[in-house]
């Protein structure tokens, strides 16, 4: 099958693509209420005559698996994943292409120009919470699918997309599909990458971190002790101990000057009165981990900066902050250079866009890792939007990147059905 024969067919299935991707956005799927979505995703995997396979993880088998992250959400939310073509009992298939459907809230709506679950296409963007992270990556493998089954060809062993739950909190819908016996010799998870190759990401860790003051009225404050005065010092501590890890750090997939394992605090609150000195100052956010560093190994040193911070303060030496660790605990991944499916995405890019596209390490955490740790399947991230969209107010997600990502991946699948196991 020559590339323009599926570049045609993609074009061919534009508006499709574009109704697809709208249609996800327009079902809200905040992680924990990713139901509506789901079925609709499911229905219309059925009506393209896929396989489809819905269930709800089992709470038992995975909340004993090491690399599960309690979210404090039910587990009991639909997986799915659809099948094309056959295959032996115990063959693996030949690629799984891996989306997750849950997105994160859209925050103070007033902020947005337009309504952020109102799927939009303007000035040629689609708009909306989940465009860019990443429905837009979900239909994008779904019509990559339809267009070469549109095509014709018949694939030799299955090829499988999984829409997963969870992802933004532990990535419980990807190890649900793993611990149910799914694998492949490649995936790819169509996360936004702005069409580059990621096989290797960090890791993040949720923490939350409680600092003690003593209250009294907001006018006597010199005879109380303000947890928001003493957080301060703790805040340094980590951004030290942020640049002092980035000193060493080196990664041939990794930029010098990029932060791999950035530190952010994402929550804050303190105090329950303005004219009270407060009483108690709650920070949460996210810990990175750097390829090849265990979780163990990090968490360590971030319990020793916070610890060394209030050694240094009278008040904090005799009521030290405490760590928690909570929610997402993503551990960093990473596939070899050597591994089949690099080369394989590469070719088909270029054959797509005429020009080389990139590799390189991404600082976030993804269910790249569970593929890679838990089901040694090779696993690359390639999607269409920049991340730095994701989580951002108007987000959105250029259509001709989603059209090429769709190009690609339909000719990566073409390909892959042709291979024997």
């Amino acid at each position: 099958m020559k590339s323009a024969d599926i570049e045609g067919c993609v074009e061919s299935l534009r508006d499709e693509l574009l109704d697809l991707a709208q249609e996800l956005v327009r079902r809200s799927s905040v992680t924990g209420d990713e139901c509506v979505a789901q079925a609709f995703l499911d229905a219309r995997w059925r009506d393209w005559g896929l396989a489809v396979d819905r269930w709800v993880p089992e709470r038992q088998e995975v909340t004993r698996h090491p690399a599960y992250c309690d979210d404090g959400l039910p587990v009991e939310r639909p997986v799915l994943v659809g099948q094309w073509g056959e295959g032996a009992p115990g063959c693996p298939a030949a690629l799984i292409l891996n989306g997750h459907i849950d997105v994160v809230p859209a925050g103070d709506r007033r902020r947005w120009e337009s309504d952020p679950f109102g799927g939009n296409v303007e000035n040629g963007f689609l708009h909306g919470r989940g465009s860019c992270d990443m429905k837009g990556g979900l239909a994008a493998a779904s019509i990559a699918v339809r267009a070469v089954q549109k095509l014709g060809v018949s694939p030799q062993r299955p090829i499988l997309i999984q829409s997963v739950t969870g992802e933004e909190t532990g990535g419980i819908g990807s190890l649900s599909a793993i611990l149910r016996g799914y694998r492949a010799d490649a995936a790819v998870i169509i996360e936004p990458s702005c069409l580059a190759m990621s096989p290797v990401h960090s890791g993040a860790l949720d923490f939350r971190c409680r600092v003690q003051g003593l209250p009294t009225h907001g006018a006597t404050r010199q005879a109380g002790v303000s947890a928001i005065e003493k957080a301060w010092p703790i805040w340094e501590a980590l951004r030290k101990l942020e640049e002092e890890r980035h000193r060493t750090f080196r990664h041939p997939l990794y930029d010098s000057s990029q932060l791999a394992a950035p530190i952010s605090i994402g929550k804050l609150s303190a105090g329950n009165w303005g004219s009270t000195v407060p009483e108690e100052a709650i920070a949460e956010g996210r810990f990175g981990v750097f390829p090849g560093e265990s979780c163990a190994e990090a968490r360590q040193q971030f319990e020793g900066a916070v610890r060394k911070a209030c050694e240094q303060d009278e008040w904090l030496r005799e009521h030290p902050a405490a760590v928690e660790w909570i929610g997402g605990q993503f551990e960093p991944g990473e596939t070899a250079l050597e591994a089949p499916i690099l080369e394989q995405l590469a070719n088909a890019h270029r054959a797509i866009t005429g020009s080389d596209t990139k590799l390189h390490g991404v600082p976030y955490g993804c269910d790249l890792r569970l593929f890679t740790r838990y089901a040694g399947v090779p696993t690359v991230v390639y999607g269409p939007g920049d991340v730095r969209l994701a989580h951002a107010f108007d987000e959105r997600l250029p259509i001709e990147d989603l059209i090429t990502a769709t190009k690609v991946l339909a000719l990566l699948v073409c390909r892959a059905c042709t291979e024997r196991g």
